[in-house]
């Protein structure tokens, strides 16, 4: 069965082949280009910086927000847990973890 689907699959027209992984993470961070990615944090390097080195070696563009502490009492509120980082994706999504916003720039990385 699983000969059968990949002769299948490399038969498919390429507009209709599944995307890879790589695609799938630029699409989901890079959407249509009209809405930049947002990587919101403190004005250090800590947990966000991983991501900011992975978003800039994958070529992933995207708004480096980086909150003043004395701006982070009224942001706070606004944060899903109350904390930092976040990343906003194109399409609205956030994702707070900043283990899974690296995996998902790794991911996008076409090297």
């Amino acid at each position: 069965a699983d000969h059968t689907t990949q002769i299948i699959v490399t038969c498919l027209p390429h507009s209709t082949m599944p995307k890879s992984n790589i695609d799938q993470a630029r699409d989901l961070l890079i959407g249509d280009g009209k809405t930049p990615l947002k990587l919101e944090y403190f004005p250090i390097e800590g947990l966000a910086e991983q991501v900011r080195i992975a978003l800039a070696v994958a070529d992933v563009p995207f708004d480096d927000i980086r909150i003043g502490y004395d701006e982070w009492g009224e942001k706070k509120s606004t944060t899903r847990h109350g904390q930092l980082p976040e990343m906003t994706l194109p399409n609205g999504v956030v994702v707070t973890e900043s283990m899974a916003m690296l995996r998902l720039a790794g991911e996008a990385d076409p090297e």
